[in-house]
């Protein structure tokens, strides 16, 4: 059964709380270290590449039409294709759950529960996740719905809070040490910005007709979750203590006061950080499973306690934050970047190849 398609609304607030947690949290700090001051000019120049490249995921989600990915490539094309197409995103999504539950768990530690073991957390946060994926695309949605509306009142809320304390003449000069930095801060942003590309994982639940608006506006809201925090990081720390900074969109909070008596209302972020981390988790595992032809709900279980057990023990692993930085930062992000893009122009080359014959078809 594919289930329903979802509403536009649904579809939104769950690729903003998964992909917006990429955008909002890994990626700004790489940005920062790369193009430094002009990090902003970086984000909003890979926001411009992500609409030269957004036509040929449209394209691709045109042509399937409604129809499971896995199902249009075994039908049009081989079986092979079609398992191979799934084990690589599989991978691909699996790698980030283990990112997203590590780096959540070293933002815990660090800030708020700094005595509790690790693998409490780990087995907490896995095991709410857990739950929330086997019950399949609709509770991701539905529970996207219940959160994403106060993560964004959040948003808004030290967004506007923290004017007073924005110098926006830090963001000048612009581009001191030539486009280098900035080419090399796009290539993090553009890692984070073309997530989008999990639309068509979704292909068979997004909302029917799905228009060129509606992911462009998807696309656009998600690549502002981090062109927003850069431009407000740099304005209020400068470019210097910025690049120094674990979570630049999170130190923010710390500048919140609302008047004289009320201070520390960062527990806010908490709950930002959890709620981006709850979705993106859960729909990355539950997204493997909807890649491959798994209909029968005790193999469905089997294969979700394989992945989480699998990311587990990876977040377990006696690896400093150091290291995972350097991993994330040489290997996670290009690797992203790379995966995302070659997926995309083989897709559109599968669906090129099916919209010719069926132009032939018809004309035949």
């Amino acid at each position: 059964m594919n289930g329903q398609p979802l509403s536009a609304l649904q579809l939104l607030f769950m690729v903003m709380l998964s992909v917006g947690l990429m955008n909002h949290v890994i990626i700004i700090p790489f940005m920062l270290e790369a193009a430094h001051r002009d990090a902003w000019i970086a984000a909003l120049g890979a926001l411009a590449c992500l609409l030269v490249w957004l036509p040929l995921l449209y394209f691709t989600i045109r042509q399937l039409n409604g129809e499971r990915l896995f199902d249009w490539l075994k039908a049009r094309f081989s079986s092979a294709a079609a398992y191979a197409m799934a084990g690589v995103s599989s991978a691909f999504l699996l790698l980030h759950s283990f990112v997203t539950l590590n780096d959540t768990v070293t933002f815990t530690t660090t800030s708020y529960l700094t005595a509790t073991p690790r693998w409490a957390l780990i087995l907490v946060i896995v095991a709410v996740c857990f739950y929330n994926s086997y019950q399949g695309i609709d509770s991701i949605a539905n529970t996207s719905m219940i959160i994403c509306p106060f993560v964004i009142v959040f948003g808004f809320f030290v967004m506007l809070s923290t004017t007073p304390h924005k110098d926006y003449s830090l963001l000048r000069p612009t581009l001191e040490h030539g486009v280098g930095p900035v080419l090399n801060g796009m290539m993090y942003a553009g890692a984070g910005y073309v997530e989008v590309i999990v639309l068509l994982f979704l292909s068979h639940r997004l909302p029917r007709p799905f228009s060129w608006k509606a992911l462009a506006a998807i696309a656009v809201f998600t690549a502002g979750l981090s062109i927003g925090p850069t431009i407000g990081t740099i304005t209020e720390f400068g470019p210097e203590q910025a690049t120094r900074l674990r979570y630049p969109a999170f130190e923010q909070w710390r500048m919140v006061s609302l008047g004289t008596y009320i201070e520390h209302v960062d527990f806010l972020s908490v709950y930002q950080w959890l709620s981006g981390a709850f979705i993106r988790i859960s729909l990355s595992t539950a997204l493997i499973v909807e890649l491959f032809p798994i209909r029968h709900p005790q193999t469905r279980r089997w294969v979700l306690i394989v992945l989480y057990l699998a990311i587990t023990l990876a977040a377990l692993a006696p690896v400093s934050d150091e290291q995972f930085l350097h991993f994330v930062k040489h290997g996670v992000l290009p690797a992203s970047l790379l995966f995302s893009l070659a997926l995309s122009v083989v897709l559109s080359g599968f669906a090129l190849l099916a919209y010719r014959k069926k132009k032939r078809g018809v004309a035949g």
